[in-house]
């Protein structure tokens, strides 16, 4: 599915329908990708703000750090793999990435080792002055956290 994003505001909102579709579903993992200044780390900033405990978060790109931790419902973490260059996964990010209670959000997912499989892709690159936003979802709640998206979202699914 793709829609535009043509200004600030409506990546907000892409956020806080992600945050509406965690909610409801709960977490999973979510992985970005797009060329730099696409808007990936304000995407994550957004729907970090709209989850419980989001006001007490400092989202900011971990690209040297890797992974950063939110004191979030459910717990965010945030993977920047910017820097990373197709190595074997460490033991951390596979844990964070299978569990089930933690909504991982990974930028640069294309980095990722072939055969992770995402919940969630969204995939972010320029249009105009805005933005256009593709995302494919796989497995059950994949499946039911893009039907939700779409619904906030008011966008009909194909």
């Amino acid at each position: 599915m793709t829609i535009p994003l043509p200004d600030l505001r409506s990546t907000w909102r892409l956020g806080q329908a992600l945050a509406q579709a965690i909610a409801t579903h709960g977490p999973l993992p979510i992985l970005l990708s797009g060329p730099l200044g696409a808007g990936k780390t304000t995407l994550v900033r957004a729907l970090v703000e709209h989850l419980p405990g989001g006001d007490q978060a400092e989202v900011a790109s971990p690209s040297f750090n890797l992974m950063n931790r939110y004191p979030t419902l459910p717990e965010t973490v945030h993977v920047d793999l910017y820097r990373e260059t197709g190595a074997a996964l460490g033991e951390e990010l596979e844990d964070v990435l299978a569990d089930p209670q933690v909504l991982c959000i990974v930028e640069w997912a294309e980095r990722l080792p072939v055969g992770v499989v995402p919940s969630l892709r969204l995939n972010l690159n320029f249009q105009g002055s805005g933005r256009l936003l593709h995302w494919s979802a796989q497995g059950d709640r994949g499946q039911a956290v893009a039907q939700t998206l779409a619904a906030v979202l008011g966008v009909a699914t194909p």
